[in-house]
């Protein structure tokens, strides 16, 4: 079971609601309320049910993108410790450090390039059905609002202290549940991440799914 851990550079974007998102008038909301969408997208079941598609279907290339990133970081750690040493030591030249930094930074872009088409297969399934579950985001969060009466959404990253009666993150996965039961994880010819976005439609979050493999 691949572990949970994000992608560099290879997930879609997060195009939440807005920070500020106001309930229909109807509603006559009252309250504040904090949501974290990118968590609620991550624990919908319906794509949590694609991830495990996804992690029998491509196996084979996911394990491969493992043991080559495996490989990578196991080159890459021992520089980064010899530059953080450089950092920590008074007596190192600016020159010597920064031909350190610039070497490991050269190497990782390299390494960066090569993981991309390896992961190309599984990733692009992945944000497709991430995608589709995305689209009803920003519906699921109204419906969630009007249910519980609240009028404001804020970041939870902007919230100091806050009661978990007014953490609406798992009433936005439920809504999503009720309105997304499958998704697909077989992309149509000429689909590109994104292009739900061009089209109208939200874009998916770079949830943590199992499915998704880890860059550095």
């Amino acid at each position: 079971m691949i572990n949970r851990m994000k992608t560099l550079s290879l997930g879609v974007a997060m195009a939440a609601a807005p920070l500020l998102s106001a309930a229909p008038a109807s509603a006559q909301a009252l309250g504040v309320a904090s949501a974290n969408l990118e968590a609620a997208l991550g624990n919908a079941a319906a794509l949590k049910t694609a991830e495990t598609q996804i992690q029998t279907q491509y196996k084979a290339q996911i394990d491969a993108f493992n043991a080559r990133r495996t490989a990578i970081t196991a080159e890459l750690t021992p520089m980064a410790n010899e530059i953080q040493t450089l950092q920590n030591n008074p007596a190192t030249a600016p020159a010597t450090l920064q031909a350190k930094v610039t070497t490991y930074r050269t190497r990782e872009a390299a390494a960066q390039r090569e993981l991309q088409p390896l992961a190309a297969p599984f990733q692009r399934p992945l944000s497709y059905a991430q995608e589709q579950v995305a689209s009803k985001l920003d519906a699921a969060l109204r419906a969630a609002m009007v249910a519980k009466r609240v009028g404001i959404i804020v970041n939870p990253q902007a919230v100091v202290a806050i009661q978990p009666a007014a953490d609406l993150t798992a009433d936005v996965t439920t809504q999503l549940n009720a309105l997304v039961k499958t998704v697909a994880i077989t992309p149509p010819a000429g689909w590109q991440p994104g292009q739900g976005q061009q089209q109208g439609a939200a874009p998916a979050a770079p949830a943590t799914p199992a499915a998704r493999p880890q860059g550095r």
